[in-house]
């Protein structure tokens, strides 16, 4: 195991847990919603098999070769050149879909909590705490979803609490009015953000493989999928035919819950407790771009890796930041072919890659 960064199998599923299921709950939802209507159910459920799919095939691997890490992997049976390939192509990955993620949570920010519209620089001291947590690499991730699971949880229970009585649960009917091909279709394009398996391949080498250790990081990735099956239904059911018009579906879920039409806005309890998590959620994926280009380069410092991958999205952040919906449009329109690529073609070939017996590095 690579002590450096190493984790803990709990670590692995809190992190699953708490930071897989919320970058889901801003603009996925509505998107769906537009798509298929009362089928977003059915789309939705179609990306988390697919993804949990992929998880078991990167269970599997990691059971094939020990544990070793990833990199050490590739090195071992493909040659240096074809370990670099796969993670650059890794870093190109994880930085696109860090940088949606982080164009939604603006949008999000700058429209569901302020009255007035703030200048946009208030966004981006973002990019100093992600950079740090590019610097630090898998071990502070650990460390943060031990506390974030707490907080997520909060926020989603309290959401749930809010919104579920608010429902009309027939708008969810006929669930399968929509042809099967607009179905699968927009599970494709949702694709951005359903992907997150793939992310299990860089805890490779970075755990003790306890016993047990796959039916709990499996499970844990299931539950995620199911809170986020669950939002999308209630969202649905509280807005039927005009959830589309409801952009930010987080914002919009818990406000007509009784307790915050009487007592008060709640619902801010929750929000702010999922933003919490959320920056670290969109943190993920810029350091494991991060971490992926380190070993393009073979880096021996962090620094620089953090740097690129950082100003890289801020720089774009300040060109796209303004237009979250044609940014969108671009990723549904042009982008699921890659992220389909890389989480089933490039699994596959790693799949493929045969068992050796060199030393994890």
């Amino acid at each position: 195991m690579n002590e450096k960064n190493s984790l803990k199998v709990r670590q692995i599923c809190f992190i699953f847990i708490a930071l897989a299921p919320i970058t889901k709950l801003t603009l996925f939802p509505s998107f769906l919603a537009g798509k298929v209507g009362q089928g977003a159910i059915l789309s939705a459920a179609i990306g988390a098999a697919f993804d949990l799919f992929v998880l078991s095939a990167l269970i599997f691997l990691s059971k094939k070769h020990d544990n070793k890490t990833l990199y050490a992997v590739l090195r071992d049976g493909c040659g240096e050149w074809a370990a670099k390939t796969v993670f650059a192509i890794y870093s190109v990955y994880f930085f696109l879909k860090a940088f949606l993620f982080i164009v939604e949570q603006k949008y999000f920010i700058e429209n569901s909590l302020y009255e007035i519209m703030p200048p946009s620089v208030t966004f981006y001291p973002f990019f100093i705490i992600s950079t740090f947590i590019c610097l630090k690499g898998l071990k502070i991730i650990g460390r943060i979803a031990d506390v974030a699971v707490f907080v997520t949880a909060a926020g989603l229970i309290l959401t749930f609490i809010l919104s579920v009585g608010s429902g009309d649960y027939t708008n969810l009917l006929p669930i399968n009015e929509k042809p099967a091909y607009n179905l699968v279709n927009t599970a494709f394009k949702s694709i951005v953000w359903q992907s997150d398996a793939i992310a299990f391949a860089a805890f490779y080498g970075h755990f003790d493989a306890e016993k047990g250790w796959s039916k709990k990081v499996f499970f844990s990735y299931a539950a995620a999928q199911v809170t986020v099956l669950s939002f999308v239904a209630i969202f649905i059911a509280v807005y039927g035919h005009i959830a589309p018009s409801q952009r930010l579906a987080l914002s919009s879920i818990s406000v007509f819950g009784v307790t915050a039409t009487n007592v008060g806005r709640f619902d801010f309890l929750a929000i702010f407790s999922i933003l919490f998590s959320q920056v670290f959620a969109i943190s993920l994926p810029l350091m494991l771009s991060s971490k992926s280009l380190e070993r393009v380069f073979g880096c021996k410092s962090a620094l620089l890796p953090s740097l690129i991958v950082n100003v890289a999205a801020a720089v774009l952040l300040i060109v796209f930041g303004k237009k979250p919906f044609l940014t969108q449009k671009f990723y549904t329109d042009n982008l699921p072919y890659f992220f389909f690529g890389v989480s089933a073609i490039v699994t596959a070939f790693l799949i493929m890659i045969p068992r050796t017996k060199n030393e994890v590095s």
